[in-house]
């Protein structure tokens, strides 16, 4: 789903008090009260009432430290607290998690997000993976999204990366950063990212978005089906990539970062993973190898999703501080349309990170992640042509 903002999600509670007027000044108590028999609906208990607020899951690590959640999560808990979001206790949610044995919680089904916003009163939660957790003061970064239990598409999708060097001036010289800041920072501009209040809010965070037109250099397909107009996808999902990179947790990386390319730059309903995988799995398919055409197929019914978009990464090379050297990645991406298995779209994009470099290196890219999540969205930009234009200039995208 494309990106909403807070206030369209709160419900309409304002609106109780004027029905209640208008139904206290209908027609005679005996009609209302016969209208009120055969058109209300039957008095919700306080456990049916519709769950509010947003439950906070356990970010993943996915190159990170295994006690990076425990080092953002106060300061990720202030900075939504702080934007009016009423959140459940972190210990209900370890005990639900724990009591429902749900471990991968990146790839979580349709029933267990119900099952789980429904025991925790609520009807969104916050799912997300953390890459890099600040370790002097270097970098932080981290994906996340809000999912809606009510729906089968996501709410929002974003990426947040944060370099210590910012804080000290254009030249990153004169001292450290320490690591507490760099948290901080990352899960403030990921709370705005995601709930912003405001259009000034919004300008702040197109300012750290990555995806900014002077540093794309966008990517030819290298095939674009001549029927991919007729069968205009709309809805997907990502899976999780193949691996032939030397990073351990490149792939599912690089996927969590083309779910971030593609809600900012396609109008689809972006699904999440979990279904659609379990699916192929129990259908004997590994994480990351071809698909069969019968088993994409099978995805049209169970979850429902139109397209499913697969990849490779081929090179993920990190920076070495101080060493001179920067980050490269390579991957290859392509869709197949799950009504008839065929292939829809390939592309294949590099980056390295001294590609934009200016004075003193100022404009180098020191996050291999950063990397990949522009390599994506050059990817796509083919495809931006085909569908209906998407105005994106708020996240920093293809608009002038």
């Amino acid at each position: 789903m494309r990106t909403r903002t807070l206030a369209a999600l709160i419900p309409a509670v304002a609106l109780i008090p004027a029905v209640a007027l208008i139904l206290a000044v209908g027609p005679g108590p005996e009609a209302a009260a016969a209208a009120a028999s055969e058109q209300a609906p039957p008095a919700a208990s306080p456990a049916a009432e519709e769950p509010r607020g947003i439950a906070v899951l356990p970010f993943t690590p996915r190159g990170a430290p295994p006690d990076c959640w425990d080092r953002i999560r106060p300061s990720l808990d202030l900075a939504l607290s702080g934007r009016g979001l009423e959140l459940v206790d972190p210990a209900r949610v370890d005990r639900e998690l724990r009591a429902r044995r749900l471990r991968d919680l990146n790839l979580l089904t349709r029933e267990e997000i119900r099952g789980l916003a429904q025991a925790l009163e609520v009807r969104r939660l916050l799912i997300g993976s953390l890459y890099r957790c600040a370790d002097g003061g270097e970098a932080a970064s981290l994906s996340a999204r809000v999912v809606d239990a009510g729906q089968l598409g996501l709410e929002s999708v974003t990426f947040v990366g944060v370099e210590g060097r910012e804080f000290l001036g254009a030249l990153g010289a004169g001292g450290t950063v320490s690591r507490e800041r760099t948290l901080l920072e990352a899960a403030r501009r990921l709370a705005i990212a995601l709930f912003p209040r405001d259009d000034k809010e919004r300008a702040e965070a197109a300012a750290w978005d990555p995806l900014k037109r002077s540093v794309l250099a966008p990517s030819p397909a290298l095939f674009l089906s001549p029927r991919f107009r007729e069968r205009l996808p709309a809805s997907l999902v990502v899976l999780p990539f193949r691996n032939r990179s030397n990073h351990p947790g490149a792939g599912q990386i690089a996927a969590d970062l083309m779910a971030c390319a593609i809600a900012a730059a396609l109008p689809v309903d972006l699904y999440d993973a979990g279904d659609a995988t379990r699916r192929l799995l129990e259908r004997g398919w590994r994480t990351g190898l071809p698909v069969a055409r019968e088993d994409v197929r099978s995805l049209a019914r169970d979850p429902g999703v139109a397209a499913v978009l697969m990849g490779d990464v081929d090179r993920w090379e990190e920076a070495v501080p101080g060493g001179g050297l920067v980050p490269e990645v390579a991957a290859a991406f392509r869709l197949l349309d799950t009504g008839t298995g065929e292939i829809l779209w390939a592309a294949d994009h590099e980056r390295r990170g001294d590609e934009t470099r200016s004075f003193y290196e100022v404009g180098n890219v020191r996050l291999a992640e950063t990397l990949m999540l522009r390599a994506a969205f050059e990817a796509l930009a083919p495809l931006v042509d085909v569908f209906e234009p998407v105005p994106i200039s708020s996240q920093g995208g293809l608009d002038p």
